[in-house]
């Protein structure tokens, strides 16, 4: 076998590994949905997890290389929680200054219904607050930013290629698809979702592929979006 058929065997390979992974994840959130499941996409996202680390493990490869450890001491730690606080206050602003004004001048906003999925835990902060830290925390930002940043971005540039022409075009095809992931809010949603995605994503990049800090800023933004529509009584403003 020469190897451009080597290649076109292993970029298959990838593709097929990929489209395993967000079959079962779609799959899962419909069967959860079907059952009116609380928190149906943070276990969808896990179940594409167990997965991908499946697929991780034949080729011998851990979460570790996809930038996924802990910080070691208290430097570290600061270091990490201020380049978080860093990436909270640029997606904020890119949001708030430019995407969301830009969505709006084109009538792109929300669906109303889109927070009824949240009516369920408001007044009861008890609730609320393990609905935080299973949901958003553990599911939403530790869940995607291993699937989506660790494993997805570095499989696609498995495929387009470990250059910048090859990030690029990985970091955009990641960017559809988490977006896509979101398409019940609507396309102003899908829209949004995605932005937040390429801001994630090359941040990933900029720091050099350390998915710590982006699990912290994740979890923040969104659970001061949370905290906000709860104090709201469920109305998004």
């Amino acid at each position: 076998m020469n190897n451009i058929e080597q290649q076109k065997k292993s970029f298959i390979k990838i593709l097929l590994e990929i489209a395993i992974v967000f079959l079962t994840i779609l799959s899962i959130k419909h069967l959860a949905d079907y059952f009116n499941v609380i928190g149906a996409g943070s276990i969808a996202i896990w179940c594409g997890i167990i997965v991908s680390t499946v697929f991780m493990k034949q080729k011998k490869i851990r979460w570790k290389k996809f930038g996924f450890k802990f910080p070691i001491g208290i430097k570290n730690w600061l270091i990490n929680i201020l380049i978080a606080i860093g990436i909270v206050i640029l997606v904020f602003s890119i949001m708030g200054f430019i995407v969301k004004p830009t969505l709006e001048s084109f009538g792109l906003t929300n669906p109303a219904d889109v927070a009824d999925r949240f009516a369920f835990f408001m007044g009861k902060p008890l609730v609320f607050i393990v609905y935080l830290i299973t949901v958003v925390w553990f599911g939403a930002a530790l869940g995607e930013e291993l699937l989506f940043r660790g494993y997805l971005l570095n499989r696609l540039i498995d495929f387009t290629g470990n250059n910048k022409l090859g990030i690029i075009i990985a970091l955009i095809i990641h960017t559809i698809i988490f977006g896509m992931l979101h398409i019940y809010q609507g396309l102003a949603g899908v829209i949004a979702t995605g932005c937040i995605a390429l801001i994630f994503g090359s941040v990933y990049f900029i720091i050099k592929r350390k998915l710590f800090p982006i699990i912290i800023a994740h979890g923040i933004i969104n659970s001061l979006s949370l905290i906000g529509l709860y104090l709201n009584d469920g109305v998004i403003s």
